[in-house]
């Protein structure tokens, strides 16, 4: 499990080189020696970059680096070994490095990655089909996972929407409904007031002709 989950972290550092590789620069290369007669070829970086790992011909290592390039005041260091021959480092017009290495048994070195943000990781030629499979499994998971986490997210937003519409109208059921109510006191109110209106209009003319009725008779 702790080796997934330092592949997947590569896998995403290499990604996120591959984005900035302007940025991802070779400060220092250190060959060390081991008590088993082999190397610690540690490289100090920014981030961790994708290493091809060959051996030519004539037994130089050489090691491609990609999306990376070297600092202006890159160092090469040797550490507990007086063994190496020769060590070359280059940029290459493809943005990368090459850095070319002659010792003996050389293709037997660990080739190690150190950088600021993470603890050392210790990388090979390529990856094997089967750590391929796991990260592309754990890639899958993790985009899966993201889709879920988006798809969740929508939901929520239009159950929220639909809440609020319904809410809103609601409120706009009982405001419509308050002025129906109100328009129709109003309504009742002037309807009362010419009723009465009319009631004492007939009642003022009846009044007038009785006086005249009695006028009248006199």
């Amino acid at each position: 499990m702790k080796k997934l989950l330092i592949n997947i972290v590569l896998l995403v550092t290499l990604i996120t080189s591959a984005a900035y590789a302007s940025d991802n620069s070779l400060n220092s290369v250190i060959i060390e020696g081991t008590t088993s007669g082999t190397y610690h070829i540690i490289l100090r970086s920014d981030r961790v970059a994708n290493v091809k790992k060959t051996v030519q011909e004539d037994g130089t290592l050489l090691l491609e680096l990609k999306n990376i390039s070297t600092s202006l005041n890159l160092d090469t260091k040797y550490v507990n070994t007086n063994a190496i021959d020769n060590v070359v480092v280059e940029n290459t017009s493809n943005n990368g490095v090459n850095i070319y290495i002659q010792a003996p048994e050389a293709e037997k070195a660990d080739i190690i990655f150190d950088t600021p943000a993470a603890p050392p990781v210790v990388v090979s030629d390529g990856i094997s089909k089967n750590q391929i499979g796991w990260i592309a499994a754990a890639f899958l998971v993790i985009c899966l996972a993201a889709g879920s986490f988006k798809k969740s997210v929508e939901n929520d937003a239009k159950e929220t929407f639909k809440n609020d519409l319904t809410e809103r109208e609601i409120k706009f059921y009982k405001e419509y409904k308050s002025d129906i109510i109100t328009s129709a006191k109003i309504d009742n109110k002037i309807k009362e007031r010419l009723a009465k209106a009319r009631i004492a209009n007939i009642t003022q003319k009846a009044a007038t002709l009785r006086s005249l009725q009695k006028m009248s008779m006199k």
